[in-house]
């Protein structure tokens, strides 16, 4: 008996042993099986370029790649840092999906069936499917190297004007390649001196050879300059020069790739703007100045700092030079402020200090409620600041004066102001409202039909009426500099209006809320931010 257990037990291993090849054929019959019913293929690129393949001729040639691909163990090389090539047959409604991870060395192309099997592609297969133009993207290191004009951290790429470009394909037969597009020849990049300047191309020359050839640097004066690369350009004025060279890569050696291109393209030779602050000293009210040489119209500067100052930015004086007006306005406090002044060669901090203004009396006005609600409250001076923060939101284009040779003058002449900049004054509270209010620009008592004349010329910006200061017109002068003239009892100009120097922008009145007296309000701000305006009649 116990015998025939032992064997009954052998006959059932040897049962089992025989069946396992049929097992095996059953998987590969079923797996083969699903490849050949395929009746779609789609293809996904790295690049997201995702194609379908619906003709019998194409969906063979995928099912055949993948019935012949020969299994391996182990991977020929690291692919984690590569992107696949997506390959999803189609069976109706169930779709399986292979990687493919492809490489010019035909022995090379690895691909991964949905278990994580590996498999690489037959070598004669691996050519044809390279050849096709979904994987031209391979071929990229094969294409035209990339020209750059590089300056410091900026890189700016170059089109040629021309190109004539060749290199093989996995075939062995010899490909031609056009860039995208070709450059005019009136491009225009712009180096600074003090940063690494340099024509670059990558692949890097050193890994594929080149020779340049009819080089030429022609200023726009007609100066030509004997160098052979922007990098050697050191000059003490910015300059514009019109660049042209042909570069050419040799096709012996087995190079893969092989052609010439001819650039010509514009440099313009930029010395980046010195920033310098005159003084460090300022009181509440005051205006900072920051003088710029070597500066551009269209060149960029920003500043950052914890001063209120509203808008930012330099008006030109003359070639070369310009002028940035900085407002210590009420609302920044008597402290140490760092200005940072970013350009083209990085940043400059500058350390200020601001200090209090000298304390002035307090001046108690009585109004009836009927004014306060009308032109005073809360309310209404939230509604006021809105429409002159929208007035001088955008600096209009032109400069219509120059700091640097033409000076302001005071619209009603040589009088003493009742209120000056920064006074205190107390309406009598009400609910809510605690009556404070500060002076923010100097209020003059004149003659009811006095005429009132612009500080300065300039391009009329608001011209209209407001609830607390009646009749009102706000004038642009340039560099950000605003002047406005309040309680006016007629008006002479209007929005859009260009002003001369003196120019009567309108009479002298008792509009808005006065109480009772015939006065000019004169303020002057920078971009909004009002400051002493005794600072623009001293400076």
């Amino acid at each position: 008996m116990a015998k025939g257990k032992r064997k009954n037990r052998g006959n059932g291993f040897l049962v089992a042993f025989l069946c396992l090849p049929l097992a095996l054929i059953l998987c590969f019959t079923i797996y083969y099986s699903s490849l050949d019913s395929a009746d779609k293929v789609t293809l996904t690129t790295p690049g997201c370029d995702t194609l379908t393949f619906t003709e019998l001729e194409d969906v063979e040639f995928f099912v055949s790649m993948l019935k012949n691909a020969l299994p391996i163990s182990t991977a020929m090389r690291d692919v984690s840092e590569e992107s696949p090539v997506y390959i999803t047959l189609c069976t109706g409604d169930d779709p399986t999906e292979y990687k493919l991870y492809p490489s010019l060395n035909l022995s090379g192309c690895l691909l991964v069936n949905p278990e994580g099997d590996l498999f690489v592609l037959e070598t004669e297969v691996a050519k044809t499917l390279l050849l096709k133009s979904e994987f031209d993207y391979l071929y990229s290191s094969y294409f035209l190297p990339t020209l750059s004009v590089v300056s410091g951290e900026n890189e700016y790429p170059v089109s040629p004007v021309e190109c004539v470009w060749n290199y093989y394909k996995t075939d062995g037969k010899q490909y031609s390649y056009s860039p995208d597009s070709l450059a005019t020849g009136e491009e225009t990049y712009v180096i600074l001196k003090g940063l690494e300047n340099k024509l670059k191309f990558t692949p890097d020359g050193e890994v594929r050879p080149f020779e340049m050839t009819d080089i030429s640097y022609i200023a726009d004066n007609g100066s030509e300059y004997s160098i052979t690369d922007i990098s050697q350009l050191d000059l003490s004025f910015d300059t514009r020069l019109t660049v042209s060279f042909t570069a050419k890569w040799s096709g012996m050696n087995g190079a893969q790739a092989s052609g010439e291109a001819k650039y010509k393209f514009n440099i313009l030779y930029d010395i980046p703007a010195i920033i310098e602050l005159p003084k460090s000293e300022f009181t509440v009210g005051d205006v900072i100045v920051l003088d710029a040489t070597h500066i551009n119209e269209d060149e960029s500067i920003t500043l950052n700092t914890s001063l209120d100052i509203g808008g930012f930015g330099f008006g030109m004086t003359e070639a070369g030079k310009g002028v940035a007006l900085i407002p210590i306005g009420l609302k920044n406090t008597a402290s140490g402020y760092t200005l940072e002044i970013v350009s083209g060669l990085g940043s400059k901090l500058e350390s200020i200090s601001v200090s209090p203004r000298p304390e002035l009396s307090w001046s108690p006005i009585e109004t009836t409620d009927e004014q306060y609600y009308a032109m005073l409250s809360p309310t209404v001076l939230e509604e006021f600041a809105k429409t002159l923060s929208d007035a001088t939101a955008t600096r209009p284009e032109n400069d219509y004066f120059n700091y640097l040779t033409n000076t302001f003058n005071r619209p009603v002449g040589d009088r003493t102001p009742v209120y000056s900049y920064g006074q205190p004054i107390n309406i009598g509270p009400r609910s809510g409202d605690t009556g404070e209010r500060i002076c923010e620009g100097l209020v003059y008592e004149v003659d009811a039909g006095t005429s009132i004349r612009s500080a300065q010329a300039g391009e009329v910006v608001f011209s209209g009426e407001l609830a607390p200061t009646g009749n009102t017109v706000v004038v642009y002068h340039g560099y950000g500099v605003y002047s406005y003239y309040f309680h006016l009892e007629s008006l002479n100009v209007q929005k859009g209006y260009t002003l001369t120097d003196g120019e009567i922008v309108g009479t002298a009145g008792s509009t808005g809320f006065t109480n009772g007296k015939t006065v000019l309000h004169f303020a002057m701000s920078i971009d909004g931010v009002f400051v002493d305006p005794m600072w623009f009649f001293n400076k």
